[in-house]
């Protein structure tokens, strides 16, 4: 904004920089430092309505997304999720990023009414998973040993 020269960081063109610096240029004149925070607050399915209705009478995407502070690809993305889906499109709050790998923790079960095969297939199968527990402690009890033992060593 004072006409000083940015030199280009490594790991994207010149042409992608310049246009990262002018959209931050951008949004900074709009809403000042808060603008370019890096995590936004989320918006409600109201406030996303609200931007729709500006896309549908006509204002651009950019200008619909600097105003909030976020991408373009952000008000395009919510603009084709309402057209898809409609107003419930809005206010589904589906997760981000990759589920989770850990198990959902079982609920008790109760033993007794069940019959006694059920019973002996749920307790076995909780013994091996302790068993298998059991082994895996052991294993990082002995590398953390072994990793003891060799920083002790290097002293």
């Amino acid at each position: 904004m004072n006409g000083e020269h940015i030199p280009d960081p490594g790991g994207c063109t010149h042409r992608t920089f310049y246009r990262n610096v002018l959209r931050w240029v951008k949004i900074f004149n709009q809403l000042g430092e808060i603008g370019l925070e890096h995590k936004k607050p989320p918006i409600s399915s109201e406030q996303k309505l609200a931007l729709i209705n500006r896309v549908i009478q006509g204002e651009s995407y950019c200008s619909v997304a600097y105003s909030i502070g976020r991408q373009e690809s952000y008000v395009s993305r919510i603009y084709k999720l309402y057209l898809q889906e409609g107003i419930d499109g809005l206010q589904s709050h589906c997760k981000k990023g990759r589920p989770s790998k850990m198990k959902k923790e079982e609920q008790n079960i109760d033993l007794e009414s069940l019959s006694q095969e059920e019973q002996i297939k749920i307790l076995k199968k909780q013994l091996e998973e302790k068993e298998v527990e059991v082994k895996y402690l052991k294993k990082l009890a002995a590398l953390v040993q072994k990793r003891k033992a060799q920083q002790q060593k290097k002293k």
